[in-house]
């Protein structure tokens, strides 16, 4: 386990900001959605950037269940 090269921590961490950014325009999308289809569409390109944020999207599904009702 070496260290890692300043080129390659520079890279992730511009990799990880890009992500967040991606990531935080998807949600505000995801705020204006009108459909379920349309909702459900922008949280599938949500985990498939970062899977991490699978509570977000029950989250999500379940709010917007509640509001429809």
């Amino acid at each position: 386990m070496g260290k890692e090269s300043p080129t390659r921590r520079k890279f992730k961490v511009r990799q990880k900001q890009k992500r967040r950014e991606k990531v935080k325009k998807l949600k505000e999308k995801l705020k204006k959605a009108q459909s379920e289809q349309e909702r459900q569409r922008i949280i599938d390109k949500i985990l498939k950037i970062a899977p991490h944020y699978y509570e977000l999207s029950k989250d999500f599904l379940g709010s917007a269940a509640k509001k429809s009702k």
